[in-house]
């Protein structure tokens, strides 16, 4: 039982803090949630990250469980090694007796929901992010979820999108998923005035028009079909440069490769990792995202609350963030044609990107804000512990 006036303890299990789409979510929600009805602490199941140190100055504390396979996956060392780290963890779990274990991403959700239960946690929540597509070659991956949704209260989804992915792959979810989406904070985003200093550190001009991509080089973000799309406008558009922001992930080289057989080199940035989106977003014209799959990006979300006009795949929940001729426009996967008509339709228009990045400013005021996000968990938090524990 709760006592009416403890604190809710709630334990995170993520992978790591890198930068990425749901590491932010999870430390927005962290940070957020009311210190005086809520206790937050995240539990790291890899190495650290970038925003380890700040979420502890933060004052939220940060634990490295540093579960690896250390003697390659074959080795039956690893396995004992393996369940080492498992029982630690759950020892990790039962010294801070939390209410609640909210479990981000597969592997980190299957050992929080696992290792959770084991300990004794009267509440375990899953948070789906991303479509299924990772488990259609390995189907253990498809059972151990099946097995590890039967220990878990409720499964959280960002978009409708993942929600009908999980319906389609999963067991044991039915009547356990409810749709809270993305939120960020839109104080931190600028709206106008550029920003000089990060075009100049790029060497591109204030007079040169910036399509901006935010998305990790991995094969599945699209980012071969955005080089032929900008092959396709360097003709019309010789000042035209596209930035790729994003860490390597295995695309890198052929991008590369890609970028000097059609005769880009002086058209596209490659800026490498970056964890000041919300300064980098304003000295773009457009945000562009090419992705093959997605559940529910947060850079689009941080494009249009910098109020810039949006290109997207019709992916995930692409379509659900961007409202399709009003706030950017929703093409295609895996067309560079339709990339290239969209993009040129808000290159030769200055008044329609204001306009559509304007709107975009809106829809994020109304749906999706931080303030939104952490409203809805807190209240979801609050009604499962009256529902399950008080």
């Amino acid at each position: 039982m709760i006592g009416t006036n403890r604190k809710i303890r709630i334990l995170f299990f993520i992978g790591s803090l890198r930068l990425g789409g749901a590491e932010k979510q999870v430390v927005e929600l962290a940070l957020g949630l009311d210190k005086s009805r809520f206790d937050a602490a995240i539990c790291c199941i890899n190495k650290g990250g970038d925003m380890v140190e700040d979420v502890r100055r933060a004052g939220v504390p940060v634990h490295l469980a540093d579960i690896t396979l250390s003697y390659g996956k074959y080795n039956p060392l690893s396995w004992i090694h393996l369940l080492k780290n498992l029982l630690r963890v759950n020892r990790h779990i039962r010294r801070q007796k939390p209410d609640i274990v909210h479990g981000y991403l597969f592997t980190a959700y299957i050992i929080g929901a696992l290792c959770g239960r084991w300990a004794g946690v009267p509440i375990i929540l899953a948070s789906r992010r991303s479509l299924g597509y990772f488990k259609d070659d390995k189907p253990w991956r498809q059972k151990i979820e099946n097995y590890a949704n039967k220990k878990t209260d409720l499964i959280l989804v960002n978009s409708k999108a993942v929600w009908e992915d999980v319906l389609a792959r999963e067991k044991n979810c039915e009547g356990k998923i409810r749709l809270i989406y993305n939120g960020v904070d839109l104080q931190k985003y600028r709206v106008g005035g550029g920003n000089p200093a990060v075009r100049s550190e790029w060497h591109i001009s204030p007079d040169d028009l910036v399509v901006g991509v935010v998305a990790n080089l991995i094969h599945y973000k699209g980012h071969l079909e955005i080089l032929y799309a900008a092959a396709r406008l360097k003709p019309d558009f010789p000042r035209l440069k596209f930035v790729l922001v994003g860490r390597d992930g295995g695309m890198l080289k052929p991008i590369e490769e890609k970028i000097i057989s059609l005769g880009l080199k002086e058209s596209v940035v490659l800026a490498g990792s970056r964890g000041d989106v919300d300064k980098i977003i304003p000295a773009f014209d457009i945000l562009l995202l090419a992705s093959h799959q997605e559940g529910f990006s947060n850079v689009l979300l941080e494009g249009m609350a910098c109020a810039k006009p949006i290109v997207a795949t019709r992916v995930g929940g692409n379509a659900e963030s961007v409202a399709d001729g009003e706030t950017g426009f929703i093409i295609p996967p895996r067309d560079p044609g339709a990339m290239a008509d969209a993009l040129r339709k808000l290159l030769n228009d200055a008044a329609l990107r204001a306009r559509m990045g304007a709107a975009g400013r809106q829809r994020m005021e109304q749906l999706f804000s931080r303030e939104a996000l952490i409203r809805n968990m807190e209240n979801l938090y609050l009604e499962l512990v009256e529902e399950k524990i008080r």
